[in-house]
């Protein structure tokens, strides 16, 4: 199976600067989760500022983890000091994301440490056991151990909040993030058309319209409207237009659900409930449309893969193995093709190698074969691209030049035996080999077909060979 090249801007950045752009990017996310989205002693409901170390650290193929894991630590502690007023909790904290992004890294990125997720099925399996499962469940007893120890908050409620906000946050925000600092969001905009790209940025503007209206203007609780310009989007963007139109409903949903607006607030009016009954919603949605949008990626790269294999597959059927010109199949396809567009400007010359049995004989089929490319090559080079240069078979060989006087074709072929004179070859690199050609033209007549034209070419060149002999 080929993997996905993923560019890696972030793996250039100076270590320093990758410090300060993780641990800004981390500070800002968990301060604005927690002030958002918690009173300040409670576990924020979404927390997606792991995700930032987690796609950092995934991309490089040589991951900085002091730097990155030492900026998250700062920022946590700047974060969780600033918004919740206290220092002893920040620093348990901190420690139990550590273990989150280092056990969802390690078990996410591939063997050979590609970041493959959303890329085919099983990179999505893996992404969705790291991320989803392990790694979130692991850090959920140590967060949940401080906030029942130092905020006094029931375990089991803490564990459960802490488990579905870590998870939730990594499923949702990493795809994004990696999306960002690879240069795949930049790209998915520069590579379309201006067309694409309005309508691109309008599905997403219909997500975020549709979220904003559920959350914070409809009477009852339409969450399941929501499934409609999720799965829009992964049709019409791929796999990055379902992970922003989810990260786009997470950050809408999780500021509604917190300041008492949206269909959560209106089944309970219980906050530990609404951010369990927020974040199983989110977790449906995620495990709806992203391997809906993973299938359709690997839909769409074996249908690319299927096309370079028939480009490949028919260019080797009308290619000549050897010498890398076209072969009889492909002379039968592109001659008359060739006759129609030239207005009569067309000059046919049939080539074969002098004494080319004898070389074979004396010096071996090796040394056959080199002086087979040695003249395609040679007829390439004083060719244009508008030329055909074809072999037949052994060393028989076609050229369909566009020229309009049988002067120029005689030129070209003048021209081509004077280049094999200045260039001989060696076998044994002791001998060289001048390599001699003879040539038969024709011009093309109105109303030839490519086989009467070749015809006249070939009695010429064997009128020309029996007129040596006889001399």
């Amino acid at each position: 199976m080929l993997k996905l090249e993923i560019a890696r801007p972030s793996s250039r950045l100076s270590a320093f600067a990758q410090w300060v752009l993780a641990a800004s990017l981390y500070f800002l996310l968990a301060a604005s989760t927690v002030y958002l989205t918690s009173n300040g002693r409670t576990i924020a409901t979404v927390w997606p500022a792991n995700a930032v170390l987690v796609a950092f650290l995934w991309l490089d193929r040589r991951p900085r983890w002091s730097a990155i894991i030492s900026a998250g630590v700062v920022a946590n502690i700047a974060a969780n000091w600033l918004t919740r007023g206290t220092i002893a909790g920040p620093l348990l904290y901190s420690l139990a994301n550590v273990v989150e992004v280092v056990l969802a890294v390690t078990l996410a990125r591939s063997r050979d440490g590609t970041a493959d997720a959303l890329q085919s099925t099983r990179g999505l399996l893996r992404f969705f056991w790291a991320a989803g499962v392990v790694a979130p469940l692991v850090s959920a007893v140590v967060g949940a151990g401080v906030a029942s120890g130092v905020f006094a908050q029931p375990f089991g409620t803490a564990f459960t909040t802490w488990y579905l906000s870590d998870a939730l946050g990594l499923l949702v925000f990493t795809p994004v993030f990696m999306a960002v600092f690879s240069g795949e969001l930049a790209g998915c905009f520069r590579d379309r058309d201006w067309w694409d790209r309005t309508q691109a940025l309008g599905v997403l503007a219909i997500v975020a319209a549709t979220a904003t209206a559920i959350f914070f203007v409809a009477a009852l609780p339409f969450l399941y409207l929501l499934y409609a310009p999720v799965m829009l989007a992964t049709f019409r963007i791929g796999s990055l237009g379902t992970k922003m139109a989810v990260m786009i409903i997470a950050l809408i949903g999780a500021v509604a659900t917190a300041a008492g607006h949206g269909p959560v607030v209106m089944i309970t009016a219980d906050p530990v409930r609404q951010a369990l009954l927020f974040q199983i919603f989110l977790a449906v949605v995620l495990l709806t449309c992203l391997p809906v949008a993973a299938g359709i990626s690997e839909q769409r790269r074996l249908a690319r893969e299927l096309a370079q294999r028939e480009r490949e597959s028919w260019m080797a059927s009308i290619t000549d193995p050897l010498t890398g010109l076209l072969n009889r199949r492909g002379l039968s396809l592109r001659a008359d093709e060739t006759l129609s567009n030239g207005g009569g400007g067309i000059c046919c010359v049939a080539i074969d190698v002098d004494r080319f049995k004898d070389l074979n004989d004396r010096w071996g089929h090796a040394f056959g074969d080199a002086v087979l490319c040695h003249l395609a090559t040679t007829m390439n080079e004083h060719t244009r691209p508008g030329d055909l240069v074809v072999r037949l078979g052994g060393d028989e060989f076609v050229l369909l030049l566009r020229v309009e006087e049988r002067r120029l074709g005689e030129l070209v072929c003048a021209r081509i035996e004077a280049a094999l004179r200045q260039h001989p070859l060696s076998p044994n690199g002791q001998v060289h080999v001048l390599v001699g050609i003879s040539s038969g033209i024709a011009m093309a007549e109105p109303g030839d077909r490519f086989d009467d034209l070749f015809a006249r070419a070939d009695a010429a060149l064997y009128a020309m060979k029996r007129m040596r002999r006889a001399g």
